[in-house]
C-alpha cells in the first residue's frame, strides 16, 4: 500500500483531529417555549367565550320567540273565539223565525199560491195570485209618512219587480 493510502484509513478509523474548514460543536441552553403556549391559550380562550356568548344569545332568543309565540296563540284562541260567535249570530239571522220576522218588518206578506217562472222558456208555471194586504200600521213617527211614495197603491201588489227589464215578466205581470 501507498502512504497516501494509508494516511486516509487511519483518519477515517480514528478521528482525533477535527478537518479545517468546519466549525466546532457547543452544547445549547435548553429555552422554555411559554411563548408559543400563551397565543395559543388565548386563542382557545376567545373561543370558549365567543361559543358561551353564542349560547347565550341564541337561548335568549329562544326565550323570545317562545313569549312571542304564546301571544299568537292566544291572540288566534280569541279570534277563534270571535268567529264563533259570529257565526253563531249569522245562523240566528238565517232561522226561518227571524227571516220571517224581518220580512213582516219590510211590508211582506205570506202567499198561499206558489209560481214558478221556467228561465228556458220565459212561461210562468203555476197560478200566481195576490197576497192578502194587512192592515197598514199606524204612523208615530213623521218620517215613516215622508218616505211613503205618493200615487203608489196598496189595492194589489204586482209579482214583478217594478223595474225588470225581462219581456216575460211584462208579459205575465197583472196589469193594475
Amino acid at each position: 500500500m501507498t502512504t497516501a493510502t494509508a494516511r486516509v484509513r487511519a483518519t477515517a478509523e480514528h478521528p482525533s483531529s477535527p478537518p479545517r474548514n468546519r466549525p466546532a460543536l457547543r452544547v445549547v441552553p435548553h429555552r422554555v417555549a411559554i411563548a408559543g403556549r400563551l397565543p395559543f391559550a388565548i386563542l382557545v380562550g376567545v373561543i370558549l367565550a365567543a361559543g358561551l356568548i353564542a349560547l347565550l344569545l341564541l337561548h335568549t332568543m329562544a326565550a323570545q320567540d317562545a313569549f312571542r309565540l304564546h301571544d299568537l296563540q292566544r291572540q288566534a284562541a280569541d279570534l277563534r273565539d270571535t268567529q264563533q260567535g259570529l257565526e253563531v249570530a249569522g245562523q240566528q239571522l238565517q232561522a226561518p223565525a227571524a227571516l220571517a220576522a224581518r220580512a213582516r218588518a219590510l211590508g211582506m206578506v205570506p202567499t198561499d199560491s206558489i209560481s214558478f217562472v221556467r228561465l228556458r222558456s220565459g212561461r210562468l208555471v203555476g197560478v200566481a195570485h195576490a197576497a192578502p194586504v194587512p192592515a197598514p200600521a199606524p204612523v208615530t213617527t213623521p218620517k215613516a209618512t215622508a218616505s211613503a211614495k205618493p200615487g203608489a197603491s196598496s189595492g194589489s201588489r204586482a209579482t214583478k219587480p217594478a223595474g225588470c227589464p225581462h219581456a216575460h215578466c211584462r208579459s205575465t205581470a197583472p196589469r193594475p
